[in-house]
């Protein structure tokens, strides 16, 4: 009588403050729902801004280190150019200083002729040039260093070259020409000589080979050509750009090219299009028209230009890329806002919720003292034993979830921590490809993880989810995969009979947690075994499909069998394990309809068993 007398009131009490709480929160969840919304919409609004600035600011960057890089390796080729001619400047006034070579301007005799020949031939060989040859004030090559070969220069006239008019007039000329009797180009040198005598004059030459500058620019693969002042390009790293202008030629330009034959057997044809100076629009491999950005500079000859092209393409990719991570960011940053802002409402609402319990705790200590002073210890003592049990239940309901979580997510994080540090070298690689491909493996794991989260109700026993179809083998090459650096660390030799296709009624998360839990515990078994092996084999059993997981480890004992699916139970060193991963293994076989079992191999080490009713209308 007592009891009912001192806790029917409070039961009213409790009862009364329930239901007005419970038509605050109502109305509290209502408006936070509409809050939420309000977020989503405006991070929704702003992104595609976030995106376009991050794209901009990621092309502007990559812009700006392709330019710096193109300027240096212009620099480095302008002087590689510039040596290469440099280098051959003395020869022609050495062979205007030559004794014989002047005597042979008056007395062109066979004995002379002839010691002319073998000294030009001897100076070509040591000085590494082309070809050397002199000239009469006709233009008649009267020798040459290629006497013996049948494309010789000597008794040619090449009075219509601009090198040799010039050579006369002032003194030194030079030109870029194909060869008019050898048809191979080259950079001619000149200066003029004068006879020994001083009555006749002449005009050395020294021609240049400057092919090998191209072999390097076509080895270092990189888009590099000159121009001359009639803006046509004289030597390429792409040979199909070679003797083609940028701009068009004049009716003037194209009758000075005739007449001195610069270009002599050669069809000249326009090449690109340059939308603004500092771009230009080239013709690619495959036919089409790629966008360059165009660094030049100024070459010693006059209206000479060396041009570094960086392609337009990759500096896009980057951009997206730059795009991609920076939606990442944003989508992480507004979940994290979300996320606090929810939090910090909960915390509010506990406090709230704390207050009023002590509150009302203070008003039933005050009632129950006013009714009964002899029950007021027990009152106390009671009150002491409920917080204490309402503690303790939380914290195991917290310590289960939590358990739970930690124990699915670590081999998903594991495996996003070594696809992050393989995606950062990549990129620093500049394997964007390949980059890209393991940017999805992470985004598929990170949707794994999502949907693992989602299976919280496993531990809590609400409504079983919608029976879904799964690939079996796809499940298990993926789970593989994502432990294989574990795989290759241990050394562990695969054994695998996996038929191409079995499908089984589940979800793609609980199989693969499944696969995960049973693959994690064998290569744990087998860590210390010197010939590690595992093995994996899928075979139709009774309507379904049957999982048979093997290792070479110790296996397991009578005891150990016996409590190897409850909670909490784990034969591991402490730290190493929480011995939730054959409880929650065997939930999620229970929760398919399926069956599993473990035993110990005859062979040595242990075996699980996993038995799923197939899905014949997916079959």
């Amino acid at each position: 009588m007592w009891i009912r007398f001192v806790y029917q009131p409070i039961i009213a009490l409790y009862y009364g403050l329930y239901l007005h709480i419970l038509g605050k929160e109502m109305l509290k969840a209502d408006r936070s729902v509409w809050e939420m919304r309000r977020i989503w919409l405006i991070g929704f609004l702003l992104l595609p801004f976030s995106l376009l600035l991050g794209g901009w600011l990621g092309f502007n960057h990559a812009r700006d280190q392709a330019l710096q890089q193109a300027d240096e390796r212009l620099n480095l080729y302008a002087s590689s150019f510039e040596g290469a001619i440099n280098r051959y400047e003395y020869l022609p006034w050495l062979l205007a200083q030559t004794p014989d070579v002047r005597r042979l301007l008056d007395e062109p005799s066979s004995a002379l002729v002839n010691r002319v020949n073998h000294f030009l031939l001897q100076t070509r060989n040591t000085s590494m040039s082309d070809e050397l040859f002199l000239m009469n004030a006709n233009g008649d090559a009267l020798v040459s260093s290629n006497f013996q070969s049948a494309e010789t220069f000597v008794g040619n006239n090449y009075q219509f070259r601009p090198y040799f008019s010039d050579a006369i007039r002032s003194g030194k000329g030079e030109f870029f020409a194909i060869g008019a009797t050898t048809g191979l180009p080259g950079y001619f040198m000149s200066e003029r000589v004068t006879s020994w005598q001083g009555d006749e004059a002449g005009v050395a030459v020294v021609k240049v080979d400057l092919e090998p500058l191209q072999a390097d620019w076509q080895l270092a693969g990189e888009k590099v050509f000159v121009s001359d002042t009639n803006q046509i390009i004289l030597l390429s790293s792409d040979p199909e750009w070679k003797y083609r202008y940028l701009a068009p030629l004049s009716d003037q330009q194209l009758d000075d090219l005739k007449r001195n034959r610069q270009f002599d057997g050669i069809e000249l044809s326009p090449l690109g299009a340059s939308s603004r100076a500092d771009t230009l629009h080239m013709p690619s491999i495959n036919g089409e028209t790629a966008r360059y950005l165009n660094r030049s500079v100024e070459l010693s000859r006059p209206g000479w230009q060396l041009h570094y092209l960086v392609a337009v393409e990759p500096l896009y990719q980057f951009a997206l890329l730059s795009a991609a991570v920076v939606f990442i960011l944003y989508i992480l940053a507004l979940t994290a806002v979300l996320w606090m802002r929810e939090r910090s409402r909960r915390a509010l609402a506990a406090v709230k919720a704390e207050q009023r319990l002590r509150a009302l705790n203070d008003t039933l200590e005050d009632q129950v003292l006013e009714r009964t002073s002899e029950l007021q210890k027990r009152t106390v003592e009671l009150e002491r034993i409920q917080r204490e049990l309402v503690q303790s239940e939380k914290l195991a309901a917290l310590g289960v979830m939590a358990a739970g979580l930690s124990h699915e997510l670590n081999q998903p994080l594991t495996a996003v921590r070594t696809y992050a540090a393989s995606g950062k070298k990549l990129l620093i690689k500049g394997a964007t490809d390949q980059a890209d491909s393991v940017f999805d493996k992470i985004m598929t794991l990170t949707s794994r993880m999502n949907d693992i989260t989602a299976q919280l109700k496993v531990f809590v026993r609400q409504a079983p989810t919608p029976q879904l179809s799964s690939d079996w083998p796809a499940r298990i090459n993926f789970v593989l995969e994502m432990l294989d650096h574990r795989i290759q660390q241990q050394q562990v030799t695969l054994r695998l009979e996996i038929p191409e296709k079995a499908r089984v009624k589940a979800d793609d998360a609980r199989i693969e947690q499944i696969l995960v839990n049973l693959i994690t515990n064998a290569l744990d078994a087998i860590t210390e075994q010197p010939n590690a092996t595992l093995g994996i084999y899928l075979q139709p059993s009774h309507d379904g499909w049957c999982l048979r997981v093997e290792d070479n480890g110790l296996g397991f004992d009578t005891e150990t069998m016996k409590h190897l699916f409850e909670p909490f139970y784990s034969t591991k060193k402490v730290g190493q394990g929480m011995g939730l991963g054959l409880f929650i293994c065997y939930g999620l076989v229970q929760d398919l309809g399926g069956t599993i079992r473990a035993l110990n191999n005859s062979t040595g080490g242990a075996v699980f068993e996993v038995w799923l009713p197939s899905d014949e209308k997916a079959d």
